[in-house]
């Protein structure tokens, strides 16, 4: 027996608990060319599924999987099929995105993952996962300052400013990680869903610098203008650059399997989402090409 990471009953482990909500890691691999995924350090050993672990009950199992069931199908495959759609959510998406940061955050802790830390922000975290949590099981209907932040991304292709990833493109559109970032002033949870950023305030100094991100019990995402601290842009490009970082490490053996399932599987190459983001990442490196070309000119 063990008990469970958000209602604390003691349970007989069976069933192991995704980490990542499932529909993330299934959306990956039906709009891939080769219907598998690769994970980190492992990148060399093809996948089908992602982190899972004993964590919770069945009951919270339960709860988790209808969050999960109505904001992928309200929410996350509309956004994929129609990124300029304008999308109303009610309440389910916030359960949804407060189920996802807390797991994050409590994953973390109980697996001795916070050690980059250094002590740092120890209440605050504390009172993340116990806002999180009173909400999850209906104790309170507020989540306080601990928000839940969106980023949605479709793709990148005019960005003129320096050091942009080459790959930037497939990192946001085809990336699903976790993590947990700090500094001496803020902590966060990062939650990667392919194009859905979800950003979990575990300490932030001021919520003003969010415009049009924060998730509310009900309302609509869509197109238009919205603003995060610049910071995350840059943790975004580092994520990028250690992606390529780890594709350089693949095999040849590994790079010979890829080439052999995209010829395998030319039925799905042009159509699918993976050769998509490559040809917005070459559109944004040709774009940016022209505008140094022009500023050359420019300075003649």
């Amino acid at each position: 027996m063990q008990p469970c990471a958000l209602c604390h009953t003691p349970f007989e482990p069976k069933e192991l608990s995704h980490i990542v909500p499932a529909f993330a890691y299934r959306w990956l691999k039906s709009t891939s060319v080769t219907g598998f995924m690769r994970y980190g350090p492992s990148v060399n050993r093809r996948v089908q599924d992602g982190i899972k672990d004993y964590f919770l009950c069945e009951s919270c199992e339960d709860r988790f999987s209808s969050y999960e069931d109505a904001f992928a199908r309200q929410f996350f495959y509309p956004f994929v099929e129609n990124n300029s759609a304008c999308l109303e959510y009610g309440e389910g998406i916030l359960r949804f995105a407060v189920s996802a940061s807390w797991r994050v955050l409590a994953y973390a802790r109980e697996k001795s993952r916070l050690k980059h830390f250094r002590g740092r922000h120890e209440s605050a975290i504390t009172e993340s996962l116990e806002a999180w949590r009173a909400y999850l099981l209906g104790a309170t209907n507020d989540i306080g300052n601990h928000e839940i932040h969106l980023l949605p991304f479709c793709g990148v292709i005019d960005y003129s400013g320096d050091n942009v990833p080459p790959n930037l493109n497939r990192y946001l559109r085809r990336t699903i990680e976790i993590d947990t970032v700090v500094s001496d002033q803020e902590a966060v949870t990062y939650c990667k869903l392919g194009p859905l950023i979800l950003i979990g305030l575990v300490a932030y100094p001021d919520l003003t610098h969010w415009q049009n991100t924060k998730i509310e019990k009900s309302g609509h995402f869509g197109p238009g203008q919205t603003s995060c601290p610049g910071q995350y842009r840059d943790y975004i490009f580092k994520r990028s650059v250690r992606l390529q970082e780890l594709e350089a490490q693949l095999s040849e053996r590994q790079l010979s399997q890829i080439e052999q399932s995209y010829v395998v599987n030319e039925e799905k190459f042009e159509g699918s989402d993976t050769i998509q983001s490559t040809m917005l990442d070459l559109e944004l490196q040709l774009r940016k090409t022209r505008l140094d070309l022009t500023n050359e000119r420019s300075e003649q």
